[in-house]
């Protein structure tokens, strides 16, 4: 037997994978729930009219919530083919979507109701109108954002050109960072090969890949972690861990990345150097670690080993860290992903609230920024809505 402190340590998953494949699958069930309940009740029963159409929408949505059950269990109970996960995937996004165009509709209606009420000559025929079109407006307004989020989910990510000063930085160097994949589930083997190919094309001194990078037990995904080994720079490969990695074995996995040549950076710091430049690069565990008293992110050891005269980036899966590093601790630049950059807008308005760092670069002090990549892979529906799915590159150089 596993206690908490040891279990991941020792590739057990009993602790954490009770509350993981009990407790969340269910909540998540809770909510959706009452999405579809919400959808029916306030926009698809106030919306069509006629008792045939209401019925068969109303199976849609019984079938959809049964997609979502079974998205649920195969991402944490069973498995079944892929073809099947990729369509009953599709169910997030629905539910969402229709949510989403559910509150916005509920808000027109509302707007209408009170012209009726502070303009009383504004005709009830010109009410039932507007109150039409918008019933009309909605349906479209549904099927364009989920089928945008689709296309824009579906693209290849969108490589974004930085150019960031480093104090003591002499000379030139740059970087590619990938970060919250989530191989495994819907994204494999040639996806992979696609992201390490379009990574490589760039040709960056080193790569680093910021955490949620793997997405289920190493084991299940062997030519995936192979596709990406292919990683290639000449200053090498770094790799964190992010939260997703905590619910699944991570000793097994970090030995396959190490196995690989693929450095995986426990809070850790280690100097780069090409020529007479030189940074530190420190790599932190993830914030979740706390929540189970195992692999926890400890700023001070991490940055033992760093060399006082060379500008320091510190790799932290959650952006919401940087608020821990402090002055002098003297980190002029934090790498982070985790936020999805929302993934599917107006998701991001509620990720900012926890994370107020959601996406692109911030200066977080005086001497310290910040910048969080919106993911390159995806999590749950295979969508995104303004916010595509982005490889960053860096070329660092002298402030």
């Amino acid at each position: 037997m596993c206690n908490a402190s040891l279990f991941i340590a020792l590739g057990c998953s009993a602790p954490l994978g009770f509350i993981v494949k009990n407790l969340f699958p269910f909540l998540v069930l809770l909510v959706f729930l009452g999405f579809h309940l919400s959808i029916y009740f306030f926009f698809i029963k106030q919306v069509i009219k006629s008792k045939i159409v209401l019925n068969v929408l109303k199976t849609f949505l019984v079938f959809n919530f049964l997609g979502i059950v079974l998205y649920l269990s195969r991402h944490y109970f069973i498995d079944f083919p892929q073809n099947l996960f990729f369509l009953v995937s599709l169910s997030i996004g629905v539910g969402f979507v229709l949510f989403v165009v559910m509150l916005l509709y509920q808000f027109l209606s509302l707007v209408l109701r009170l012209i009726g009420i502070l303009f009383p000559k504004f005709s009830q025929e010109r009410r039932r109108f507007f109150q039409n079109s918008l019933n009309l407006a909605s349906g479209i307004l549904a099927l364009g954002y989920f089928g945008a989020g689709l296309v824009e989910g579906r693209l290849a990510p969108k490589v974004e050109f930085l150019s960031i000063p480093l104090k003591g930085l002499k000379g030139k160097m740059t970087a590619a960072q990938i970060s919250d994949l989530h191989i495994g589930r819907l994204i494999e083997e040639n996806v992979v090969r696609k992201i390490v190919e379009q990574t490589n094309a760039l040709k960056p001194d080193f790569i680093v890949l910021t955490g949620d990078i793997v997405d289920t037990e190493v084991s299940k995904v062997p030519k995936a972690i192979e596709a990406l080994a292919q990683l290639k720079a000449p200053l090498g490969v770094y790799f964190i861990l992010g939260n997703h990695e905590y619910f699944h074995s991570i000793k097994p996995l970090m030995q396959a990345l190490k196995s690989h040549g693929i450095v995986v950076l426990e809070n850790a710091c280690v100097q780069l150097q090409k020529g007479e430049t030189k940074i530190n690069l420190a790599g932190v565990y993830d914030l979740f670690g706390r929540r189970i008293n195992a692999l926890e992110p400890n700023l001070e050891e991490t940055l033992k080993s760093r060399i006082p005269q060379s500008p320091l980036i510190l790799l932290a899966h959650q952006p919401k860290f940087a608020f821990e590093v402090k002055e002098e601790h003297h980190v002029d630049l934090i790498l982070s992903g985790h936020t999805h950059g929302g993934q599917i807008f107006p998701f991001s308005l509620l990720v900012k609230l926890e994370h107020p760092y959601l996406k692109g670069l911030y200066q977080h002090s005086k001497n310290t920024q910040i910048y969080v990549n919106r993911g390159t892979g995806f999590w749950g529906p295979p969508m995104r809505f303004l916010t595509r799915a982005e490889i960053t590159y860096f070329e660092f150089v002298e402030a």
